[in-house]
């Protein structure tokens, strides 16, 4: 009753400081694009759209269905930050159970668990903005949670696998953390010479368990009659999404990433060298952290919350920092530091015009009931706030506006803009100054502007 008791107190200290982290985050509609996309595809899946046919993105399905599982619960932007914040607290409290695991104490376990909230709630897009990666290590974190458990049952491998698949469904890039997993169970079976014929045995039933969503997901959409669309979205472009960048632009961006977390940074490096920290940790810290920052570093997009997928390790190893007798100033600063957190959202999120919001009340007095509004460059969370659908299966706003996004998807935009002019939009929504081509002169000949929302929002209304 006490280990749970424990346990429940643990969690619910994770929990309030995640709510008071992220708490003046839950107020904007927009905080970036990709969590827009994901609430208007799942939204779109509720009502019975298909994945890469009705609605298209880069992403696999699996980050979709959780939105929708979400939403399911309640379709407000303040409740899915706040389950958001819930969530990230949820990973933290299984980086303080891995910890205890590997015969960490209960200060440097909780430390682990409370730096992760720090890193993923300070910065807009290494963790405030929800995205993928915020979601998926959650299930990574556990999957590594439960493959080190001493019982080496077979239940253990099969819901470790089935974990890393969940994640796997969200990014493919998840392989990295099972190769990960993989390298430090093999290297903890050199080190205490068991059976090698255990390991063999957990690690096939990780593997088969782990492919399993894939397979299942992959079967559906042979059955829907789009395998030839779901292995273009899967294997096609992903080929085609990466780009080159020199070995400068990859060390700046690591650098910026360790110079943002600096005191984070230094707690690490100090943990990594002091003899006293727990050498199990330290090995699986550096395994997982250095084969996921490979597939951050590979792709070339240089995308802030793609560290989100290494900060579970990097807060593991960090922790160990925090002994008792390096502690005695921690809480006051821990005090000042959640303040000044709370200060600087407020003025970055709660306190600046929600453009969006007050475009979708005002368009939502012009609307008749059969009209169609086209977000165009603008923020297509829209809408969600007009109970609206897309008319473009290309949700996200920069897949229709950005080349490397149309290269990948094989996108035509002649016939993209032919398929939304068909549909003869009420209001179209455009940001900055109109681009010279036909999309602008056919918006130019048909629509005037109505309404302008802040510097350069314009909101343009169909002449007939």
């Amino acid at each position: 009753m006490q280990w749970w008791r424990n346990q429940v107190t643990v969690l619910a200290v994770l929990a309030a400081l995640s709510l008071a982290l992220r708490f003046f985050s839950f107020f904007p509609s927009v905080i970036n694009h990709d969590e827009s996309t994901y609430i208007v595809i799942a939204e779109g899946l509720l009502k019975g759209k298909v994945y890469f046919d009705g609605y298209i993105d880069t992403k696999p399905i699996g980050i979709f269905l959780l939105f929708a599982a979400f939403l399911k619960v309640s379709p407000t932007i303040f409740t899915l930050r706040l389950i958001t914040a819930l969530w990230v607290a949820l990973t933290a409290w299984l980086l303080y159970k891995l910890k205890i695991r590997l015969g960490a104490s209960h200060q440097t376990a909780m430390a682990s668990g409370v730096l992760y909230l720090f890193l993923c709630s300070i910065f807009t897009f290494y963790g405030v903005a929800p995205n993928t990666e915020l979601y998926y290590t959650l299930f990574t974190t556990a999957a590594v949670l439960l493959a080190v458990q001493p019982v080496q049952h077979p239940w253990f491998a099969v819901l470790s696998g089935l974990s890393l698949g969940m994640a796997f469904m969200m990014k493919y890039v998840v392989l990295f953390d099972a190769l990960a997993i993989g390298l430090f169970l093999l290297m903890q079976q050199v080190r205490h010479k068991e059976r090698w014929l255990n390991f063999w045995w957990r690690a096939l039933l990780m593997a088969l368990t782990m492919v399993i969503p894939f397979l299942l997901t992959w079967a559906w959409y042979q059955a829907q009659g789009l395998n030839d669309t779901f292995l273009f979205h899967t294997f096609e472009v992903m080929k085609r999404y990466p780009v080159s960048r020199t070995p400068l632009d990859y060390l700046k961006f690591f650098a910026d990433f360790l110079l943002r977390f600096l005191p984070i940074t230094l707690a690490f490096f100090v943990a990594l060298r002091d003899k006293r920290s727990n050498p199990t940790i330290k090995l699986l810290a550096i395994l997982w952290m250095t084969l996921t920052l490979i597939p951050v570093m590979i792709t070339g997009r240089l995308f802030g919350h793609y560290f989100i997928q290494l900060m579970p390790a990097f807060a593991l190893l960090a922790g160990e920092y925090f002994r008792t007798d390096r502690t005695r100033f921690v809480y006051p600063l821990l005090g000042i530091l959640i303040a000044a957190n709370m200060w600087i959202q407020k003025k970055d999120y709660y306190d600046k015009p929600d453009y969006p919001r007050q475009i979708a009340t005002w368009l939502q007095q012009q609307l008749q009931p059969k009209d169609i509004i086209y977000t165009g460059n603008y923020h297509h969370i829209l809408y969600h706030l007009l109970g609206m659908d897309s008319p473009t299966p290309y949700v996200h706003r920069s897949l229709l506006w950005q080349e490397h996004h149309i290269q990948a998807l094989g996108i035509r935009p002649t016939e993209a803009w032919d398929s939304l002019w068909t549909q003869q939009p009420t209001f179209i929504v455009f940001e900055g100054q109109l681009p010279d081509n036909a999309f602008s002169r056919k918006l130019i000949a048909n629509y005037r502007p109505v309404r302008r929302f802040g510097k350069d929002i314009t909101v343009y209304h169909r002449l007939h």
